[in-house]
C-alpha cells in the first residue's frame, strides 16, 4: 500500500513539473516573438521598400544582403534555443530558412524584369532551394505560414518556365493549365495535394472565373479525397455558372483562338422605350486577373434603370498569357462593337459610358486618348471613343517600376507610353470622372493629380474626386458608398 501511494506522489509529481515545463515554454515562446517582431518589423519593412534596389544588385552582392539579413533571425533564434521547445525551435529554424530563401528563388524573375539581363541561380543558391523541395508532401509543415508562400512562389517560378516554352501558346487559362501541371509533378501526398490544387482551384474561380475550366474542375472533383475541399470548390463553381446563365452572353471578338464574351444587361423593354444609353464596364486586376462577374450585380442595378449594360471580357496575363497592348485593342473592339450592335440591342451609339476600376479604369482612358492600337480586323470608321467616363483609382502612368514587366517581351521600353494616360495628354471631347483615394499605394495619387491638371489646363471636361484617407480599393468597403453618391451625380448631370 505504502509503495502505491509513492508511486502515485512520484506520478503527480512529474506532472506537476511536465506542467510547470510547458507554462515555462508557452512564456519564453511568447517572450521570443515579441523579441523577434522588434526588428521583423523594420526588416521586412526596408526590404519590401527597396524590392527594385535589392533585385537589380547582382547576384553575389544580393545573395550577401539576403543572408546578412536572415543572420539576424538565425542568430536571435539560436541565441534563445535552450528557452524554446523542440517543436517551436524546428518550426522557427523551417520558417525563417523559407521566408529568406524565397527571396533567392524569386531573384532570377525580377532581376530580368528591372534590368532586362537574364541569370540563373549560382550554385550556392541553387543547393539552397534543393534543400526545400523535403518540405513540400510533409502535411505537418501545412501550418508554417512562410512554407506556404514559398510554394506559392516556387509554383509560379516553374509555371512560368512551361508558359514561356509555348507549352501552353494558344490555350486559354495559360496560368491555372501551367500551375496544374507543376502541382501534378511535385505534390505526392494526396492530402497535400488536395490542400494545394483546392487553394489554385478556388482562387482562379474567383479571382478569373470559371470560362473554360471544366476538364481541370471535373478531374479535381473525381480525384480529390477531402470532401471539405470538394464540396468547397462545387459550390463556388455552381455559383458562377448560375450567374453566367442570368444574361445575355456575345461573342465580341475572336482572336488567336479565344472567343472573347460580351457580357448584356438589358432594361425591361416594357419600361423602358427608345434607344437607351449604354455603359460600358471593364474590370481591373493589372490587367492579369480579373473577371466579368465582378461587375454583374452593378450591371443587374443599372439595366433595372434603363441602362444596357456591356460587361467586356478583354484578354489578360492570366488567362491568354497577353499584355496590356493586348487589352487596349480588346476594349476599343469591345467598344465599337457596342456601337455597331446599336440597332439590334436598341442602343443609342451617341450615349456610351465606359467605366471600370483599376487596369480596368486605364482601359476606359486609353479608348479616348490613343489613336493607336487598333486590332487588324476591325472596322477603323467605327468609333472606338466613348462619350463619356468615369474611373476609379486608374492607373494612369503604365511607366513605373512596377510595371516594367509590361515591356518584357520587347526590346523597345518606351513602347509602354504609347498606352499610358500620362504621356497621352490632349484635347477631348469625352466627359471625364476620375475618382481616387490620396493614400492609394497601387496607383499613386500624384500620378491622377497630374492628369487631371494636363488635361484641364488643355480646356477638356474633366473633375478629379478625392477620397480622403483612402486606399486603392475605393468601390467597395468603407467608401464605397461616397464613390457611389458621387458617380450618381456626376451621372445624372450627364443627362443620358
Amino acid at each position: 500500500m505504502r509503495a502505491k501511494l509513492l508511486f502515485i506522489l512520484s506520478l503527480i509529481l512529474m506532472l506537476s513539473c511536465k506542467n510547470s515545463n510547458n507554462v515555462d515554454f508557452e512564456k519564453n515562446k511568447s517572450a521570443f516573438l515579441d523579441e523577434q517582431l522588434e526588428f521583423a518589423d523594420p526588416v521586412w519593412k526596408y526590404i519590401r521598400s527597396n524590392k527594385y534596389h535589392l533585385n537589380t544588385l547582382n547576384q553575389d552582392e544580393f545573395t550577401k544582403k539576403i543572408d546578412s539579413l536572415q543572420s539576424i533571425f538565425s542568430t536571435h533564434l539560436n541565441d534563445n534555443k535552450s528557452k524554446l521547445d523542440k517543436t517551436t525551435f524546428n518550426y522557427e529554424t523551417t520558417g525563417i530558412k523559407l521566408a529568406f530563401d524565397k527571396l533567392i528563388l524569386e531573384y532570377p524573375e525580377l532581376h530580368k524584369r528591372y534590368t532586362g539581363d537574364n541569370i540563373v541561380p549560382s550554385k550556392y543558391n541553387q543547393s539552397k532551394l534543393e534543400e526545400n523541395l523535403t518540405f513540400f508532401n510533409d502535411e505537418k509543415l501545412l501550418s508554417i505560414k512562410e512554407l506556404k508562400h514559398y510554394v506559392t512562389s516556387y509554383v509560379k517560378t516553374q509555371s512560368r518556365k512551361k508558359i514561356e516554352s509555348s507549352v501552353f501558346d494558344e490555350l486559354d487559362n495559360q496560368q491555372l493549365n501551367a500551375d496544374w501541371s507543376v502541382m501534378e509533378s511535385i505534390f505526392t501526398n494526396s492530402k497535400v495535394s488536395d490542400f494545394w490544387k483546392h487553394k489554385y482551384l478556388y482562387y482562379h474561380i474567383d479571382n478569373l472565373g470559371i470560362k473554360n475550366i471544366d476538364k481541370i474542375y471535373s478531374s479535381f472533383i473525381s480525384s480529390c479525397k477531402t470532401p471539405e475541399y470538394s464540396e468547397s470548390i462545387n459550390k463556388i463553381y455552381l455559383s458562377h455558372k448560375k450567374k453566367r446563365a442570368s444574361h445575355i452572353i456575345e461573342t465580341y471578338k475572336e482572336i488567336g483562338g479565344f472567343k472573347l464574351d460580351m457580357h448584356l444587361f438589358l432594361p425591361n423593354p416594357k419600361d423602358f422605350k427608345g434607344k437607351r444609353p449604354t455603359i460600358v464596364q471593364f474590370h481591373g486586376g493589372s490587367w492579369s486577373e480579373g473577371k466579368p462577374d465582378w461587375f454583374f450585380s452593378t450591371a443587374e442595378t443599372y439595366a433595372k434603370q434603363g441602362w444596357v449594360v456591356g460587361v467586356v471580357e478583354y484578354r489578360i496575363k492570366g488567362k491568354q498569357g497577353t499584355y496590356p497592348f493586348e487589352s487596349v485593342k480588346d476594349a476599343k473592339s469591345a467598344i465599337r462593337w457596342i456601337r455597331e450592335n446599336a440597332k439590334k440591342y436598341n442602343i443609342d451609339p451617341n450615349k456610351i459610358l465606359a467605366t471600370g476600376n483599376s487596369a480596368g479604369g486605364h482601359l476606359s482612358l486609353v479608348t479616348t486618348l490613343t489613336e493607336n492600337w487598333n486590332e487588324s480586323t476591325d472596322n477603323l470608321k467605327t468609333s472606338a471613343k466613348p462619350n463619356a467616363i468615369i474611373v476609379n483609382s486608374a492607373v494612369y502612368d503604365l511607366t513605373s517600376n512596377p510595371n516594367r514587366w509590361i515591356t518584357e517581351k520587347v526590346q523597345n521600353r518606351e513602347m509602354a507610353k504609347e498606352i499610358s494616360p500620362n504621356h497621352l495628354i490632349k484635347k477631348s471631347t469625352v466627359k471625364m470622372l476620375l475618382i481616387h483615394g490620396d493614400k492609394d499605394g497601387n496607383c499613386p495619387y500624384e500620378t491622377a493629380e497630374y492628369f487631371y491638371t494636363k488635361m484641364k489646363s488643355m480646356g477638356n471636361d474633366i473633375e478629379l474626386h478625392t477620397i480622403k484617407d483612402a486606399d486603392h480599393w475605393i468601390w467597395y468597403g468603407k467608401h464605397s458608398s461616397k464613390v457611389s453618391a458621387i458617380t450618381n451625380d456626376f451621372i445624372e448631370k450627364l443627362n443620358l
